[in-house]
């Protein structure tokens, strides 16, 4: 059976609110904390990423310009090692009057030595109707491939000299710097000088440090998709990163989220790109987020335990203040609560020993009233009941004489009386009867406003039987009929009781019928919420609705006895009876439309004051 069956408007239960104060305080200040420190956490995550992110971005910026300017000063220097080649006399001397012997001695003017031949893989020297009119190259079979007309129309263009695009040849990445050879204003040919782009590599640990372990450097010719790291030919950027005006970002295969800057390399067709991955840019954050847990932790967990610490000098007081109470709930009084302290609790367990106090002393004289009232009320209804009875007693005497006599005058003297001596005689001995009837319900009415009244499970058909049993005679004289239902449910009451309350109403229910009309009484019951509920229909002449609750007082009759015969206690017996084992008892009625009284009892067997 589900407990709120009977309560459906029972609050939902919380799981917090059976825990004690001095838990619910520490779980309420540990979830505060968490709040506080999770938003804290997440707002400085996200601060400290927006700065590491504008530090990489500047750092990126600086960086990048640092790079190509070493570029830059590379592309002069390389510049001016071919602008120093050229002006060898026996090249300009091949140039203007070419011939066997002048070719050999350019070509070996030309002629690289020492440890930067390793890195030159062809030098060529053309006419001015750009025909290579000598070459100086090494067994590579691309050597003698290698040109870039580009190169040439841009060394034409200036004086400096020009610096060609990467060339991917193989595994190996190379670039040229042309220089034209004049003649007074004409171009007499043209020198070219080609690099491996490898000698990068005894520089590429100085840029690693200039630019961070955490970086990725690319050099390349956005035209073409060439790009290199300086040591082996590497993937383009997936964006182009030549047309953005500040850091972008990209992601890039197997790597990841990374943030780029790009710088042209003025005077080549190169593009410097440095790459920082997302993941160590946001790596001080990360640090920055798990110090922030660990100590927020350590937070929790001090917080937690000065919360328990506060909560237990708070709810230590309150749990004794508690157990007083409950202490005096019960009727112990105890001892008085005492506490060293001057705060708010201190001042409550003083308010608190001083209410005992007076508590106590009212108790004790209200208990002292008590005894005296109930001694006296005591005996005061022992005065009552006795005078009752002596009362009952004395009155039936005389009734029962008036009743005799006036029947020995029917029996002996009713020939010598005329009609109005034997009307008088008549009407003496049914003032009689009156009397000793009225007399028997009002004892009746007093014993069942004292006597105590033990309460069980009955068979509501069983009681219906021994109530008509009762009545049967009344019944009969007026040809009435009593009809009960079958399957009456069982309920809890007094059976003499509740047989005299059914009796009764019973009764009413085929005396009060108006001329002419068969009386007929129904009687049904019904189950529900823990209460049975008997009605008791007839077909009578009904009750006003402003006469409903009067008629179950005492003496309250609504018609003459001449018309319907009657003490009027019947009904108060009822109320009384009903009351007493802890049930409800009212009217349905429409005058003219019989009446449906009905009878309210417990179903399941309860203590109830008496």
């Amino acid at each position: 059976m589900n407990p709120n069956a009977s309560n459906p408007a029972a609050p939902p239960s919380k799981p917090l609110r059976g825990l004690p104060i001095f838990v619910r305080l520490p779980l309420l200040m540990g979830t505060l904390l968490i709040v506080v420190i999770v938003i804290y956490a997440w707002a400085a995550y996200h601060e400290v990423q927006r700065a590491a992110t504008t530090v990489a971005e500047s750092r990126l910026g600086v960086v990048t310009n640092q790079l190509a300017g070493m570029l830059e000063s590379s592309r002069d220097q390389f510049r001016g090692i071919v602008r120093s080649q050229a002006a060898q006399p026996p090249v300009r001397k091949y140039l203007s009057h070419p011939d066997s012997a002048g070719r050999v001695a350019a070509e070996a003017a030309l002629r690289p030595s020492g440890s930067d031949s390793l890195q030159i893989p062809l030098i060529q020297l053309l006419d001015a109707r750009r025909q290579v009119v000598a070459a100086i190259a090494r067994p590579e079979p691309w050597a003698g491939a290698l040109a870039d007309s580009a190169l040439i129309a841009a060394a034409q263009a200036t004086d400096s000299g020009a610096i060609g695009r990467f060339h991917a040849v193989g595994d190996t990445i190379v670039y040229a710097a042309a220089i034209a050879v004049r003649e007074g204003s004409a171009v007499a040919g043209y020198l070219i000088q080609w690099r491996r782009l490898t000698e990068a590599q005894n520089t590429r640990g100085q840029i690693g440090r200039l630019i961070g372990s955490d970086a990725q450097l690319l050099i390349g010719n956005p035209s073409d998709g060439i790009w290199t790291d300086l040591v082996y030919r590497v993937p383009a950027p997936p964006v182009d990163v030549t047309s953005a005006a500040g850091a972008v970002r990209y992601e890039r295969a197997g790597n990841g989220a990374a943030l780029a800057m790009a710088a042209p390399v003025r005077q080549t067709p190169w593009y410097v790109v440095i790459e920082f991955s997302r993941d160590s840019i946001l790596a001080p954050a990360r640090l920055f987020i798990r110090r922030l847990i660990l100590v927020g932790g350590g937070i929790l967990i001090l917080g937690l335990l000065a919360a328990w610490m506060l909560s237990r000098t708070i709810t230590g007081p309150l749990e004794r203040l508690t157990d007083a109470a409950e202490d005096i709930a019960g009727g112990n009084w105890g001892q008085p609560i005492r506490l060293a302290r001057h705060d708010e609790l201190g001042r409550l367990a003083g308010a608190f020993d001083v209410m005992v106090q007076h508590v106590r002393s009212s108790q004790e004289r209200l208990e002292e009233g008590v005894r005296a009232r109930t001694a006296e009320l005591q005996e005061r209804n022992a005065d009552l009941e006795a005078f009752g009875y002596s009362l009952a007693h004395d009155l039936r005497a005389p009734l029962r004489a008036m009743e005799g006599f006036s029947q020995i005058l029917r029996e002996e003297y009713g020939p010598q009386l005329d009609a109005t001596g034997r009307h008088y005689t008549e009407v003496i001995a049914a003032a009689a009867g009156t009397m000793a009837r009225m007399i028997h319900d009002l004892l009746a009415y007093s014993r069942l406003a004292r006597e105590e009244l033990p309460l069980r499970r009955l068979e509501l058909a069983a009681i219906m039987r021994r109530a008509t049993e009762q009545v049967a005679a009344d019944v009969s004289e007026r040809g009435g009929q009593v009809i009960i239902d079958d399957g009456l449910p069982e309920a809890v009451g007094h059976s003499a009781t509740l047989v005299q309350v059914f009796a009764n109403l019973i009764a009413n229910g085929v005396k009060f019928v108006p001329n002419g009309r068969t009386p007929a009484v129904r009687v049904r019951g019904e189950r529900s919420a823990g209460l049975v509920k008997i009605w008791v229909e007839d077909n009578g002449i009904g009750i006003k609705a402003e006469h409903q609750e009067r008629i179950f007082g005492v003496f309250q009759r609504l018609h003459g006895v001449e018309e319907f015969p009657g003490t009027g206690i019947g009904l108060a017996i009822v109320k009384k009876g009903v009351e007493r084992m802890g049930g409800k008892v009212g009217v349905d009625s429409n005058l003219g439309e019989g009446s449906r009284f009905w009878v309210e009892l417990p179903s399941e067997l309860v203590t109830h004051g008496v």
